[in-house]
């Protein structure tokens, strides 16, 4: 599911974050497939959020988090099984179906912690189950979910849970997407891994998995200097939690515009998403020769919102953007005050 950039791969050119189209997942790698059985059961990130507990061990942790309830052993005493409880970040939801918490839920279970494959596909899961229809919101993210059960699981797996909001199905993950499993400590950037479970032969496993979602982060771009050319061409925002970002930087937001304009009194409205709670730095470019094609991280003319400082390049600090723990939704206007040297004499991008 190499969806979690959603139709955005990263690469860690230039001030280290760039984004270029890639495709993302399709509906039929979301909904897992049928590759294996299922068992009898129907912040950034962290770690995934994975809670485990043994047979028979049940309670609250010292901060009040509920522990799941013991997990059954499995039918055959040589394998495994995986009782998930998944608990939902708390989210003010709206009366948008596409952010109201009702949608589609899918379980997997892997034997590796990269089961995705570059070109968007992934590897066959152990086990998978789904609950509520793909083309209608059956699930309610408000109310209590489904115990989620896995047997004849091996020693160790990798599990995974994504909850799709919305009143149908779409073709690639985005804002309205929730995301359990993952390690996320270094953010979306790459291939975040997934979180493995050890499990142990004869005996079930209780794990909580915390869903984060991907909140809906719309970036607005407005020019303060300039373009070197006609000011049209590809706009793209990442959110990130340093403030002068370089090829290690973590990447908790993304979104691209294919064609945006800043000509004239225009502004570029770009859509992506964010994970976690942040607070993040957000910055923006846009591509106005055309020339990001190939890896080039800032191409020569583009417009970008980052400043000059001692030497490089850094993202200001009224770009820094902040919201509600809850807030599902939340929006950032950014100013493009730097056109990048070495713009061509002509330019031939423009938008229709």
């Amino acid at each position: 599911m190499r969806a979690l950039i959603t139709a955005l791969c990263v690469g860690s050119l230039g001030f280290g974050l760039v984004l270029a189209a890639c495709g993302g997942a399709t509906a039929g790698n979301i909904a897992g497939n049928d590759s294996g059985a299922g068992g009898p059961g129907t912040d950034g990130g962290g770690d995934g959020g994975v809670m485990t507990t043994g047979p028979g061990e049940a309670g609250e942790t010292s901060t009040g988090t509920p522990t799941p309830a013991p997990c059954a052993a499995p039918a055959d005493p040589t394998k495994s099984a995986l009782c998930i409880t998944v608990t939902p970040e708390a989210i003010d939801y709206t009366s948008d179906p596409n952010f109201d918490g009702k949608g589609y839920l899918v379980a997997q279970v892997f034997g590796t912690s990269l089961p995705d494959y570059p070109d968007g596909g992934e590897l066959p899961a152990l086990a998978a189950q789904s609950f509520g229809a793909p083309d209608a919101g059956t699930i309610d993210l408000s109310q209590p979910l489904p115990a989620i059960r896995f047997d004849g699981l091996t020693a160790t797996v990798y599990p995974r849970v994504i909850f799709v909001d919305g009143p149908t199905l779409s073709g690639s993950i985005g804002a309205g997407t929730w995301l359990a499993g993952y390690d996320l400590d270094q953010g979306l950037g790459g291939q975040p891994p997934l979180v493995a479970q050890p499990l142990v032969a004869g005996t079930g496993t209780s794990v909580t998995m915390k869903l984060s979602a991907l909140r809906e982060l719309v970036v607005t771009m407005r020019r303060t200097v300039p373009p070197a050319g006609n000011g049209e061409g590809a706009a793209t925002f990442i959110a990130t939690t340093d403030q002068i970002p370089g090829n290690s930087s973590p990447l908790f937001g993304i979104g691209q515009n294919p064609c945006a304009r800043v000509d004239g009194t225009n502004m570029a409205t770009i859509s992506g998403f964010v994970i976690g709670a942040g607070p993040y730095y957000v910055a923006g470019i846009l591509d106005d020769f055309g020339l990001a094609d190939g890896g080039v991280a800032l191409p020569p003319g583009a417009l970008v919102s980052l400043q000059s400082e001692n030497g490089g390049l850094q993202i200001p600090t009224a770009d820094q953007l902040t919201y509600a723990p809850t807030a599902y939704r939340v929006s950032q206007t950014i100013s493009l005050g730097l056109v990048l040297p070495g713009a061509p004499a002509t330019d031939g991008v423009s938008c229709p």
